[in-house]
């Protein structure tokens, strides 16, 4: 009888994780089969201060909102002297409790690609960004190119902007399909 009872007791592990290996598989196959994650894109000059803060702050509201949107970022003309995320922008997203996950990571160009796959994209000062964008990308889709007007830090104190692009991604993610 003790013979017996250990047997079944195996008999129940190795289905048990025939069947956990089972619903693995489905899970994976689950998430495969879920649609893309929409694309936005922020775009700002030296993608190092506002549009890598947009980034982040994006992805982890959208994140907690359970959101089908994935935001990365580039910039138009990147310094050379600027590597990483602005210690503005670092500052101000430690301060909103956004894990470092979200903006680790260097700056990046903005490249043909990028305007193409993207969803929405935003430029974060119209009267800085247009004129570059129109320069460096003359043939583009308007029709999904959006304008906010965050100016440099050198312009407006970096707390102020940082609170401004928070009130515009919260607004933005308010208005996306989910």
């Amino acid at each position: 009888m003790l013979r017996k009872k250990a047997f079944s007791g195996i008999s129940l592990f190795f289905a048990l994780v025939f069947m956990g290996a089972s619903l693995a598989v489905r899970a994976d196959e689950l998430e495969t089969n879920l649609p893309p994650k929409k694309q936005i894109l922020f775009v700002c000059t030296g993608n190092f201060y506002r549009s890598r803060f947009a980034e982040a702050l994006f992805n982890e509201k959208a994140g907690e909102a359970h959101l089908n949107w994935q935001a990365y970022s580039r910039g138009l003309q990147l310094a050379s002297s600027q590597h990483g995320i602005s210690p503005y922008s670092r500052q101000e997203l430690i301060k909103r409790g956004v894990p470092k996950s979200y903006w680790s990571g260097v700056p990046k160009p903005l490249t043909r690609e990028d305007l193409e796959k993207s969803d929405c994209i935003v430029l974060m000062d119209e009267a800085e960004h247009r004129p570059l964008l129109e320069k460096k990308f003359p043939v583009r889709d308007d029709r999904k190119i959006h304008y906010w007007h965050i100016a440099e830090a050198w312009k407006v104190k970096p707390a102020i902007s940082c609170q401004a692009m928070t009130k515009n991604v919260e607004q933005l993610l308010a208005t996306l399909p989910r």
